[in-house]
């Protein structure tokens, strides 16, 4: 007997019309869906407006989703994602996209392992948010979704690539190279007086050395 994902039941009885069901998945996944806005507009009331948006779409388009092969949250993501996305095309009447190529030339297959598994460096990048959010902001658009998907929502490689639609190997040279940014953006050194006297500067310290050894 196959046993079900509580996801996949609430799911189902808020595709049925149960009300409490449906609010249940605002609340679970409200702040997720924030922190990708976030990533992509960069701007609170922005991400604020996005998150609303992607809810309302959720009602709509709830009943189109099968479970199949994507989770509910991944695909919640890509919902997200897209909203920003078309967000930012009508703002600037241009297209936006993720291609395959950056402004440090294009991606290339990525084999080497992600050093950044560890429970510990993951902690660290929670317990900085303030500091990493503030580097964040000044990454390509790619390397900002990525990012954020991977360290602040736990989103695996492929779920990664299912939300921003990109090849897999794509999804890792962003991963790669925004961190390798975010090392240089958090090389400035601390000095002794602060790490001492602010927790958060010894945390932003260690996060320093997991980019820079990512």
């Amino acid at each position: 007997m196959i046993m079900r994902r509580p996801m996949d039941i609430l799911v189902e009885r808020a595709q049925g019309g149960d009300r409490r069901a449906l609010a249940q998945l605002v609340e679970l996944h409200q702040a997720r869906v924030y922190s990708v806005a976030l990533a992509i507009t960069r701007n609170p009331n922005d991400a604020a407006d996005m998150t609303q948006e992607t809810f309302v779409k959720l009602l709509r388009s709830l009943g189109t989703y099968r479970g199949d092969a994507a989770t509910f949250s991944t695909w919640l993501h890509r919902l997200a994602v897209n909203t920003c996305l078309d967000a930012m095309r009508r703002n600037r009447r241009a297209a936006v996209s993720m291609d395959l190529t950056t402004e440090d030339g294009p991606t290339r297959e990525v084999a080497s392992e992600d050093h950044w598994l560890e429970p510990e460096w993951r902690a660290e990048w929670r317990e900085s948010a303030t500091e990493v959010r503030a580097a964040l902001k000044t990454l390509p658009l790619a390397q900002r979704i990525a990012l954020s998907l991977h360290y602040f929502e736990g989103s695996s490689y492929d779920q990664i690539a299912a939300a921003m639609q990109l090849p897999i190997n794509t999804v890792k040279s962003h991963l790669l190279r925004g961190k390798q940014r975010m090392a240089r953006l958090l090389a400035a050194p601390v000095a002794p007086e602060v790490r001492q006297a602010s927790p958060a500067a010894q945390r932003i310290g260690t996060l320093r050395l997991s980019f820079s050894g990512a």
